[in-house]
């Protein structure tokens, strides 16, 4: 039996598909990345903000019309919030069993269990490779933060580790496959090991004694959990990616203290100058929401001249999306459609400004970068660079940045 996948949303939801995608053999099952040739097709969803879940919505139906006689599956965050509504897939399973998916689809049932009811790290997906030169490895899942807008503490349960014995073997065997970035994801990495006494600054200790020659990028990180011992462990380590993304959210203490977010601005923009302080040309991005109920003009005048001056290199701009049964969604003084497309505009031409200028610092300098396919290179700091030579994939080079596209991407000459 032929089996394909699709998947929406976030890179926990992009590895756990590459998980599924290696499993699948060693299920009796046959992988395909053709959706014409499959028997199966499973959708690993995301219902993060309405957008999400409209898009993952309309996929099933297109799929269900277009291809009738295939077993459509549906997993991920939309099939645990809307597992009693949706009627465009024959087998419909949460995210407590996602590992499992194959069990349900040989039995030809569904697996509706919440995702609260899980209250440990289930080990059993083998670990993923998503490309040919950078290694994605999940450590934990889950949050229990509840910022007011925000439905993934429903979808995805509270924060449960893996633990650090299968974490540093898994490492270990990105290594040894040759792979030179190993990404660290999660849902909520900063809360690693809360609920297996240890933290991510003791697991990132000794993941950076193992020998190779490889780097450690981070996908995010809460302004909370960046202390001061983190911020030596990352800026002393030649195997730490100089690049934090920090979630903001709201650019005023108004904003912010609606969102439930237990940081004042000046406290953020404070840590990120003091990283800059520290380092340069560090890399530091961001996500904010624009529109969030109770955003006046003069808020986000404001808000957007905060973001101004603050000394980051890109944003991912969300307009806020309602969520039922956050506390977000009942909040008065809801932002139109119109405005937020309009607020969520302006900044992103913000961060496209951001995004060059911080590139442009970057003019003369030499850059250690991994090279990667169609000559072209990630540097440390998260650059995107264009080598106008032929250069081996998956190798670290030396770079002389000699160029900047408009679009922040570097243009280099190796040394």
């Amino acid at each position: 039996m032929k089996i394909a996948f699709h998947t929406f949303g976030c890179k926990v939801n992009l590895v756990e598909t590459e998980n599924l995608k290696e499993k699948a053999n060693l299920e009796g099952f046959k992988y395909t990345d053709s959706i014409e040739e499959s028997d199966v097709i499973v959708v690993n969803s995301c219902a993060v903000t309405d957008n999400a879940e409209k898009k993952s919505l309309h996929y099933l139906k297109k799929l269900k019309q277009k291809f009738p006689e295939k077993k459509i599956v549906l997993t991920g965050c939309l099939a645990e919030m809307k597992k009693d509504l949706i009627k465009d897939a024959d087998i419909l399973v949460t995210n407590i069993a996602k590992d499992e998916i194959f069990k349900y689809i040989k039995e030809n049932k569904h697996q509706l269990t919440p995702i609260n009811e899980l209250d440990y790290y289930k080990e059993s997906f083998p670990n993923a490779i998503v490309d040919k030169t950078r290694g994605f490895l999940k450590i934990q899942d889950g949050c229990d933060a509840f910022c007011s807008y925000c439905i993934i503490p429903n979808l995805r349960g509270k924060p449960r580790s893996k633990s650090e014995e299968i974490i540093i073997r898994e490492f270990s065997q990105l290594v040894d496959k040759g792979f030179k970035e190993i990404v660290l994801v999660g849902i909520h990495i900063g809360k690693y090991g809360i609920d297996t006494n240890t933290d991510l600054k003791k697991l990132l200790k000794k993941l950076i004694q193992i020998d190779g020659n490889f780097r450690i990028r981070l996908s995010s990180l809460e302004l909370n959990e960046i202390d001061q011992e983190m911020i030596e462990i990352i800026l002393n380590s030649d195997k730490i990616c100089k690049h934090l993304h920090i979630p903001l959210q709201g650019s005023t203490n108004k904003i912010l203290k609606l969102m439930n977010r237990h940081y004042t601005f000046e406290k953020f923009a404070s840590t990120v100058e003091y990283l800059k302080s520290r380092n340069e040309f560090l890399t530091i991005g961001t996500d904010v929401i624009t529109g969030f109920p109770g955003e006046t003009e003069e808020d986000f005048t404001i808000g957007y001249d905060n973001l101004l001056k603050l000394p980051i290199s890109y944003m991912h701009v969300f307009p806020f999306s309602e969520r039922k049964g956050t506390k977000a969604s009942i909040l008065p003084d809801k932002v139109s459609n119109e405005i937020k497309k309009k607020r969520s505009g302006m900044l992103r031409d913000l961060s496209e400004s951001k995004r060059f200028n911080s590139a442009k610092r970057l003019f003369g300098t030499v850059q250690k970068v991994l090279a990667e396919k169609d000559n072209r290179a990630l540097t440390d700091n998260y650059f995107e660079v264009c080598i106008n030579e032929e250069i081996q994939a998956n190798s670290f080079l030396n770079v002389k940045i000699i160029g900047v596209s408009m679009d922040g991407t570097l243009i280099g000459r190796s040394i």
